[in-house]
């Protein structure tokens, strides 16, 4: 079951008849492109539409970002309101009363959604997003291990040989962020294959780490887990996107998201970050140990 029909069948499971997406990191999961928007990381009207069956469509200023879906599915940007709720009815099959869940919406959005669908009841759906999202196959937590392994390669290149060391080594990946290294320490996120992997050697607490590894277990809900974990821990869903729960200064988005075995988190403390994906008692490292990346 690749990861639209898991997103599918979550949507059939809690009654939604669609989802009407802002957020960049929902709209790439739900429709496999490479991004929506070229100049920021999000929108405040829907820009993914998901049918419960059948194929997304998108409405990006990339339109090279979505090469794998149909071309009757790719829209250009429709700065004309009226527009594209004429066009969000006509993809839903011209439905009237859907249940059409929401992630990232401004008022404006909510009412084109409304206006695009009478009738329509519309619901968070940020906790069914993450739930799918962060859930990855055997195959992908494969490939994500592998690029874990690149990512850490590259950033203890960068602590022997500086940023040109780290360069060298990321041949075959694409950087996402500004790498960073000197001889303390040194960070790296990179993509490549669709996916995200991150490295993050330096100074830090090990029983921090320790501690913040141990407490990930599928079945905590991410309210329990942010309560449990040590001051200034981060944690992060990562795969093809940087997905949520995001847990930060011990808040938690969405709380009432409970973790399940094939989950992958980055978790980050001090200059130090390690990677997991839980199993169904515990989580396994898909990078070093805390006690190795601190340096």
């Amino acid at each position: 079951m690749d990861q639209l029909e898991r997103l599918q069948a979550a949507m059939r499971r809690d009654g939604l008849d669609a989802l009407a997406l802002g957020g960049e990191a929902a709209g790439q999961f739900a429709a496999g492109h490479t991004r929506i928007g070229v100049h920021m990381p999000g929108w405040p009207i829907p820009v993914t539409v998901v049918p419960v069956s059948g194929l997304p469509h998108v409405v990006t200023a990339d339109p090279d970002g979505a090469a794998d879906l149909a071309a009757d599915h790719v829209h250009g940007m429709m700065w004309n309101p009226a527009t594209l709720v004429s066009e969000m009815a006509s993809w839903l099959g011209g439905a009237t009363g859907l249940r059409i869940g929401i992630d990232v919406m401004s008022p404006g959005g909510r009412a084109l959604i409304a206006a695009a669908i009478p009738d329509s009841t519309i619901v968070d759906a940020t906790r069914l997003l993450a739930e799918v999202m962060l859930v990855k196959t055997p195959e992908e937590i494969e490939r994500l291990e592998e690029l874990c392994q690149l990512a850490t390669a590259a950033a203890q290149a960068g602590l022997d040989k500086g940023m040109l060391g780290l360069v060298e080594a990321l041949r075959g990946a694409f950087p996402i962020s500004q790498p960073r290294a000197t001889p303390e320490r040194a960070a790296v996120a990179i993509r490549r294959g669709g996916y995200i992997a991150e490295a993050r050697l330096g100074p830090g607490n090990v029983a921090t780490g320790e501690r913040a590894v141990a407490a990930l277990r599928p079945g905590v809900a991410a309210r329990d887990l942010a309560a449990a974990l040590p001051a200034g821990v981060d944690v992060v869903g990562i795969g093809r996107t940087y997905e949520a729960p995001v847990i930060r200064d011990g808040w938690a988005t969405p709380d009432d998201l409970v973790l399940q075995p094939g989950a992958v988190l980055a978790v980050r403390w001090d200059a130090c970050g390690v990677t997991v994906a839980l199993g169904d008692e515990e989580a396994r490292l898909l990078s070093l140990a805390p006690a190795e990346v601190v340096r």
